[in-house]
């Protein structure tokens, strides 16, 4: 039994089909389909569905691959590890983000980055529920989202900051002296909104439903910067993070306004798997943050940081 077996099982399970499983790995398909095969014969269960082409995972297959993942993630874990105890960190840092964190990210990746020169990161916009069930299945180290919900129970979570949410308009629509506006009067406007699949979408529109409102967006966008881009164009406004202007400094002509009655905030925090020893990379970035939580805090626009709530690592 190899850890390349694995590594061919998980393959398949992305691409659905042993020729591209096989061009993932750099192998041919009859190499890859023997070393299945020979997974199979040791392990003395059928793992794929076969009738002359892919058509699935058995039941102990899918089982099978949720182990594969395990243990690969376990090896990746090992390196990293030993890594850190030569100082020399390095390799893959994989963060799952909700969109209205962008804010953030560009410092969280410019002081890690500082830190572990050494470590590629790659962030990915995703949906909360995705988001954590690719944590779940060891393809993420790390997210950030809303620390809110059950199916936060089970893992670790670092507070980093408040969110609160503004209202983002073309420097004209309305009267430049005003700073403030109700949901029920932002409602009646021309919106673009985050996708209705989104997690931050529904903290919207709950805000909407409390005040009576229920608004048709014009435009509908799982990006917060392309939504950005069309209020920049003049003829929409849409809802994002306080302070997502002045960090991003790139949608000349747009400007902020609070949102009010009511005020919403929400915690927003670094999210990982418990399990025992602890991801290194994940340990690393969480390390970090709680070291530099007041620049973290300064990015979202306030002076001071709020009390930083951890959950222990317990497998």
């Amino acid at each position: 039994m190899f850890l390349r077996q694995f590594e061919y099982l998980i393959a398949l399970e992305k691409e659905g089909h042993f020729g591209r499983a096989a061009e993932r790995c750099h192998v041919s398909q009859p190499s890859l389909s023997s070393a299945l095969q020979q997974l199979e014969a040791e392990l003395d269960v059928p793992i794929i569905l076969r009738h002359q082409r892919y058509q699935g995972f058995t039941p102990e297959g899918e089982r099978v691959v949720s182990w594969a993942k395990r243990l690969l993630a376990d090896k990746k874990s090992m390196v990293e590890e030993l890594a850190i105890m030569r100082s020399n960190l390095n390799g893959h840092l994989r963060i799952g983000a909700m969109p209205t964190s962008s804010p953030v990210l560009p410092k969280i990746n410019q002081l890690f980055s500082k830190l572990y020169p050494s470590v590629d990161v790659d962030i990915q916009f995703l949906g909360s529920d995705k988001l954590i069930n690719e944590l779940r299945n060891f393809e993420l180290d790390v997210g950030i989202t809303y620390l809110e919900g059950s199916s936060l129970n089970k893992l670790n979570t670092i507070t980093l900051y408040e969110e609160q949410l503004n209202l983002m308009i073309p420097e004209k629509m309305l009267p430049m002296k005003q700073e403030s506006i109700t949901w029920a009067q932002a409602a009646e406007l021309r919106l673009g909104l985050l996708s209705p699949n989104m997690r931050e979408r529904e903290v919207m529109d709950e805000a909407f439903q409390n005040v009576g409102q229920d608004p048709s967006p014009q435009l509908e966008c799982n990006s917060i910067f392309q939504l950005a881009f069309h209020v920049m164009q003049g003829d929409i406004a849409t809802i994002v993070p306080k302070g997502f202007s002045k960090t991003n400094d790139a949608f000349p002509g747009t400007r902020e306004i609070s949102l009010t009655s009511p005020v919403l905030s929400k915690p927003v925090g670094l999210i990982w798997e418990k399990v025992t020893p602890p991801l290194p990379m994940a340990q690393a970035m969480a390390d970090l943050l709680i070291e530099s939580r007041e620049e973290i805090f300064a990015t979202v626009g306030k002076s001071e940081s709020p009390k930083i709530s951890r959950q222990k690592n317990v497998a």
